[in-house]
């Protein structure tokens, strides 16, 4: 009775520990997703705000509460963050 008590409780512990791996590994998944998402949609933005920056007669547009403005030939300026982007044409 005390091997068969013993395995139980070493097959439980096996079970968590593969069940937190896995608790884990969803999270990290996720998180990563979002985080690869998030990036994504900054550029994506940026070139949309160059692109209309570019064909129209605006000094700068906001996208997002970000406020960008043209600096130069493929330049974008955010005054949100005082970052200064090279956009691809």
């Amino acid at each position: 009775m005390k091997k068969v008590k013993g395995f139980l409780i070493f097959e439980s512990a096996i079970a968590i520990i593969i069940s937190v791996v896995a608790v884990s590994c969803l999270y990290l998944t996720v998180a990563e997703g979002q985080k690869n998402g998030q990036e994504i949609e900054l550029k994506t933005d940026r070139i949309y705000a160059y692109h209309v920056l570019k064909t129209s007669d605006l000094d700068q547009i906001t996208v997002h509460d970000h406020v960008y403005e043209r600096v130069g030939q493929h330049y974008l300026n955010d005054k949100t963050t005082n970052q200064k982007f090279k956009v691809k044409d």
